[in-house]
């Protein structure tokens, strides 16, 4: 029924994009757990406070998963807190009878001068709560001890985000690469299959099955920009600096470039099918479902894009040969040879080939 084809898309793109965005978060949400223990032992041992919930609160906020860098969260942390406690400190000294005065006052104090120091969102967000925080609490309860268990906090996050449990940016952006592929494989054999068959509904759904690889080309360009980041914000990326600006140049040039010929080979297909009223010659049939085959083989290595020159990645399998010259193949379907050759050379180039 036409109504189910929505539905079926959205479990699809559910059943796809949930366990990715799970494997993403999980190494931040064990980080987490973790700092979080130890940011509250560390405090009760330092400072001797019983129940030291912002540096919990701090450590958890440093090390939430999607962020691009770590080291500016816990920076920034830091800043709207300090500046938050200051400005709260001073407006203690206003008479006690206006506290929704105070209140409001410090609010907008702290969150302009927040925006204005740090153009985080984080700044001035952790100022107008800190400010708040000080001003109902009290300066004894809330100032100078919410910024030291703040500052345990986001001391216990930079260790866990900088030395322990840091993510590996080249196989995030493998892992990223994998999946997108395996979705372009698995929606040029729908289009492929229902061409053959012949059937308009069935391609129809393909096409959208095959749109939801965009996601997880988001997916993969959101690793990139990761990479980007921990280049300059964290100790691993650092080391590796030179190979991360390999792959992520590789993935920046090329992996755009492959989703849009995929999806014009998919187009082209369908619409030179229901040109002609043929199903895809044996030729075309042939370099499709190789350029399937190609893309779900490199879905299954552990990284795309091949580092160094003699590494097996950087080179595909002989496609099929082209369509002999007796063999006249309508202008539709000489698109779709075109295309198709398109798919092959950003596939060759995003992994490295020197056949590209």
């Amino acid at each position: 029924m036409r109504w189910s084809t929505p539905f079926m898309l959205a479990w699809r793109r559910a059943k796809t994009t949930f366990p990715s965005r799970a494997r993403l978060a999980l190494r931040d949400a064990i980080a987490a757990a973790l700092a979080s223990m130890l940011a509250w032992v560390i405090a009760q041992q330092l400072w001797g406070h019983p129940k030291p919930a912002f540096a919990v609160v701090t450590a958890v906020i440093c090390l939430a998963p999607g962020l691009p860098s770590h080291l500016k969260q816990a920076r920034s942390l830091l800043i709207g807190c300090t500046l938050g406690i200051v400005i709260g400190d001073l407006l203690w000294q206003l008479p006690e009878q206006h506290l929704l005065l105070r209140m409001s006052l410090g609010a907008f104090l702290s969150i302009l001068l927040g925006a204005i120091i740090g153009p985080a969102p984080v700044v001035p967000i952790q100022a107008g709560v800190s400010v708040i925080l000080v001003l109902v609490l009290g300066p004894s309860m809330a100032g100078g001890a919410r910024l030291l268990d703040v500052t345990v906090g986001a001391a216990v996050g930079l260790i866990f985000s900088q030395v322990l449990l840091t993510s590996n940016p080249i196989k995030d952006m493998g892992r990223a690469a994998s999946i997108f592929l395996k979705q372009l494989a698995n929606g040029l054999d729908l289009i492929l299959k229902a061409c053959q068959q012949q059937k308009a509904d069935a391609a129809e759904t393909a096409l959208g099955q095959l749109s939801l690889a965009h996601e997880s080309l988001a997916a993969l360009r959101a690793a990139v920009g990761q990479a980007h980041s921990s280049r300059r914000w964290t100790l691993r990326g650092r080391l590796n600096a030179e190979r991360l600006a390999f792959v992520t140049r590789r993935y920046d040039r090329h992996a755009v470039r492959v989703y849009a010929t995929a999806l014009l080979l998919a187009e082209s297909l369908n619409r030179a099918t229901a040109h002609t009223g043929m199903p895809p010659p044996a030729a075309i049939a042939d370099y499709c479902r190789w350029l399937t085959h190609a893309c779900l083989d490199l879905a299954n290595q552990p990284t795309v894009v091949a580092l160094r020159a003699d590494d097996p990645l950087a080179t595909m399998d002989s496609c099929p040969a082209s369509p002999a010259p007796t063999e006249v193949l309508q202008p539709e379907w000489l698109l779709v040879h075109e295309n198709a050759r398109q798919l092959e050379r950003a596939l060759r180039a995003l992994i490295g080939s020197r056949d590209a």
